[in-house]
């Protein structure tokens, strides 16, 4: 009798490149800092529309507030073929120190592989560990003027004037993916912003 394998992140959606893995965890109960998008996020809708995704992320949520996700990630990374960066985060947030931590012994474990995400709780916990390794780039969804990093066209011209560069795959018309088509904007630029979506 052979045991299934496990996928605990996904390959690929309709703004990631089939060769980025994505880990989610539930949105809005692991998001501690979500007033500004709770409203409008995007995540709920998968969460609650879908039982097999609220089941996969509620699954993720466990192990990792259980501190047991660090090996079942390395061990699937591991055992995916051409895979070019991981986002961490498809929904939910960094929720506490222990679980930062866990990224940063995954990252230092495969330096070879870039990972990105991004955060509105970088003044909640201490990130240093994780921001000074080469292979992981995380975005402060919080801008450098205290509002967020996206919204409407007004939100993403102030954005540009404070050295903000747009998300090509969220601009309207574009058939851009993230890490498809050679854009690794998100994956090495910290200072990056969105149209809502």
């Amino acid at each position: 009798m052979t045991t299934k394998t496990v996928n605990y992140l996904t390959t690929g959606n309709k703004k990631l490149d089939k060769s980025i893995l994505g880990w989610s965890i539930p949105p809005i109960k692991t998001c501690l800092n979500c007033n500004d998008c709770k409203k409008s996020c995007y995540a709920m809708k998968s969460y609650r529309l879908y039982p097999i995704v609220k089941k996969a992320w509620d699954r993720n949520y466990f192990l990792a507030a259980s501190g047991n996700f660090v090996d079942p990630i390395i061990d699937q990374i591991n055992r995916t073929k051409n895979v070019s960066a991981v986002r961490i985060h498809v929904s939910g947030d960094f929720f506490n120190q222990t679980y930062i931590n866990g990224w940063v012994y995954i990252a230092k474990r495969l330096p070879n592989l870039q990972f990105y995400g991004y955060t509105k709780v970088m003044h909640l916990f201490d990130f240093s560990e994780l921001l000074k390794l080469h292979n992981v780039n995380i975005i402060n969804s919080i801008a450098s003027d205290g509002g967020i990093n996206f919204g409407d066209e007004n939100r993403v011209k102030e954005l540009g004037k404070l050295g903000y560069k747009v998300c090509p795959a969220t601009i309207k018309g574009n058939d851009i993916k993230c890490g498809g088509d050679g854009c690794t904007l998100c994956q090495t630029n910290d200072k990056v912003c969105f149209y809502v979506h």
